[in-house]
């Protein structure tokens, strides 16, 4: 299996931008640790793949956060990206050469107790809602937009929030497939992104649309010899237009939970919660809900917790 590929490029002569994304492998990893079978799996992919669609037009060091609710066994799933870029990959970006320091750094979760009702099956999951917050380097919050999810179909939902929260339009394809043999792994998770700047013709905006509407399924362009769907879908863009690919960056798991940012959260509790927590005199166990990591919270620790708060 090819590594996992983000692509940013723009069009020569017209005026549009393009992100092209593979992220396969990343989500089989990240889905492993959570458990995911099949159809949860497949939409962990789809919401990580329009966090990074999103992220890619950062114009700031920062995540973007993507929700997406729903009405039945599945309520919940989330997706962060951040682009890391290297200084050195942006001296490489200007002169034509490959970005090889530089990832996307991804985390998803889903509500752990419902995966373990769904296990392999089709979750019973009626839109709800479209989620996007936008975070500095801080951690402050920049923007933030909810929107009425219209499609089961991340692509859709995505378009749809783009039109309406920042009256940006766009060509979304997204598609996660699992492996029918084995649920726990993703065949394929790629997607596509497009971008009319406002200065786009009419004549250029046409011509996207049929290339958009001529592209092979997903399933086809994983067939190929290559098996590679991002240089499939390059090739397909670079039919009509030529194409400057502006940046190539991997992707990996990142979670930034620790030990000291688990121990924050609990001080966050009242007082007389971290009280009743030493009267109980149990040890806890706390589980990221992203990388699902456990950390021990001694009683030790709640006590320190509490003469912090007392001082």
């Amino acid at each position: 299996m090819s590594k996992d590929r983000i692509i940013r490029a723009t069009g020569k002569t017209a005026p549009f931008r393009l992100v092209l994304v593979d992220l396969t492998q990343t989500m089989n990893e990240i889905g492993k640790k959570h458990g995911a079978l099949s159809y949860s799996l497949k939409l962990m992919a789809e919401t990580t793949i329009a966090s990074i669609f999103l992220s890619s037009s950062l114009k700031f060091r920062g995540t973007v956060s993507v929700k997406a609710t729903f009405a039945g066994e599945l309520t919940s799933i989330q997706a962060d990206t951040t682009p890391y870029i290297s200084r050195n990959d942006f001296d490489k970006a200007s002169s034509g050469q490959v970005a090889s320091e530089s990832s996307y750094l991804v985390r998803a979760s889903i509500p752990h107790q419902e995966l373990e009702r769904i296990k392999g099956d089709e979750p019973a999951a009626v839109p709800q809602t479209f989620e996007v917050v936008k975070l500095d380097d801080h951690g402050k919050r920049v923007h933030e937009s909810i929107v009425e999810a219209t499609s089961p179909f991340m692509g859709r939902n995505l378009a749809s929030y783009l039109l309406q929260s920042e009256q940006v339009k766009s060509a979304v394809g997204i598609e996660a497939q699992f492996n029918q043999e084995d649920p726990s792994k993703l065949d394929y998770a790629a997607g596509f992104y497009v971008e009319a700047f406002g200065d786009i013709t009419e004549k250029d905006i046409t011509i996207l649309e049929q290339v958009v509407l001529n592209l092979p399924a997903f399933k086809d362009m994983y067939k190929t010899e290559s098996g590679d769907i991002v240089d499939e879908l390059k090739y397909q863009f670079e039919g009509p237009y030529d194409i400057d690919v502006v940046l190539e960056l991997g992707a990996k798991p990142y979670c930034p939970c620790s030990k000291e940012r688990t121990l924050s959260s609990l001080s966050s509790l009242p007082l007389q919660d971290l009280q009743e927590m030493v009267q109980e005199g149990k040890d806890l166990e706390m589980i990221c809900d992203f990388c699902r990591s456990k950390y021990n919270v001694t009683i030790e620790d709640i006590k320190t917790l509490i003469k912090e708060r007392e001082k």
